[in-house]
């Protein structure tokens, strides 16, 4: 391996240490409300960031400086690309939207995050300018031609298009790095058109309309669990996938009981997992790239978490999503 990643892996195994423990979570669970949860933030790494006027705005300066952090230390460009690309499919989805949707404003200024690779006026004149299209990456000409052809839309459809955009990036991006990390992307879009599939089953959508609404790049097509589904097999289907056995059995029992709050738990839980052994090699662009997606997703617990201690969400109903604590 070579001598440029001993230094970055340093680091990264230093900030491990910022990675919230199993008995901060304990604590934050167990929160008589918002109020404590944010006192107790205030101990921890997130405590310089609490400054800013809103959670949203503190936890996106604190994933930036996390993703920014990880692209000063690798020379590697692999981790570089795949990491801040995924930041212009996010700028890419703000802008795009108000410029192409129903909901849009179709005025300025739209919050963005910093760039990645694409800067904020590429991808704002690139809807309106087919010169500056070319100049952006395949994938995302090709998306923005496609949301073009489509003509204004409900934001829901633009969603799903922009989705599937945010997969294509993830998947290239993260498989270039390392198989580990490509496993961990696939088993998240499996993981989500499952969730998608099962809403639709309780809803009694007809299974003509749900392929539109998947994403590909997971283990199974749009065919395959459309099929399913119209079969009442989604739990066998899913339980084909290697290491997704305890993910079918919690997706079964939510078709059971109507409510898929197990389901997302074990399915975070079976990503944390892959995360956990994405990052064991001692040194490599694959434990930098796999600590940003466990802050990523540290993050996004801390916002369910939040938001149920805001709406009086029993702490029991809060464990029973969260595969923390």
């Amino acid at each position: 391996m070579s001598d440029s990643f001993i230094y970055p892996n340093g680091r990264i195994s230093g900030q491990e240490e910022t990675i919230l423990s199993r008995r901060m979570w304990q604590m934050l669970m167990a929160a008589s409300g918002e109020e404590e949860v944010l006192r107790l933030l205030g101990d921890t790494w997130y405590g310089e960031f609490l400054q800013y006027h809103s959670m949203e705005e503190c936890f996106a300066r604190a994933m930036e400086r996390t993703e920014d952090e990880l692209t000063e230390l690798s020379e590697d460009r692999r981790l570089v690309d795949g990491i801040l690309n995924r930041r212009d499919v996010r700028n890419a989805r703000y802008l795009w939207k108000d410029a192409l949707t129903d909901s849009g404003t179709g005025r300025g200024p739209i919050p963005t995050e910093k760039p990645g690779l694409i800067d904020i006026e590429t991808l704002r004149r690139s809807v309106t300018s087919e010169e500056v299209r070319e100049t952006l990456p395949k994938a995302f000409s090709l998306s923005l031609e496609d949301l073009l052809e489509m003509g204004p839309s409900p934001g829901a459809e633009f969603d799903r298009r922009m989705d599937r955009l945010a997969g294509k990036i993830e998947i290239d991006g993260l498989g270039s790095i390392h198989p580990d990390l490509e496993l961990f992307a696939r088993t998240n879009i499996e993981q989500r058109n499952f969730l998608t599939a099962g809403r639709c089953h309780l809803e009694e959508m007809p299974a003509r309309e749900i392929g539109g609404m998947l994403l590909p790049e997971g283990f199974h097509t749009a065919d395959e669990i459309s099929r399913a589904y119209q079969k009442q097999e989604l739990a066998e289907l899913l339980y084909e996938t290697p290491g997704m056995e305890e993910m079918s059995a919690a997706f079964r029992e939510a078709m059971d009981n109507g409510s898929f709050l197990s389901f997302e738990k074990e399915s975070d839980r079976r990503l944390l997992q892959l995360l956990q052994e994405a990052a064991f090699p001692v040194f490599g662009p694959t434990p930098l790239a796999a600590f940003v997606l466990r802050r990523e997703m540290e993050i996004a617990h801390l916002k369910l978490l939040l938001a149920a201690k805001s709406a009086g969400v029993p702490e029991a109903r809060l464990r029973s999503r969260l595969p923390r604590g």
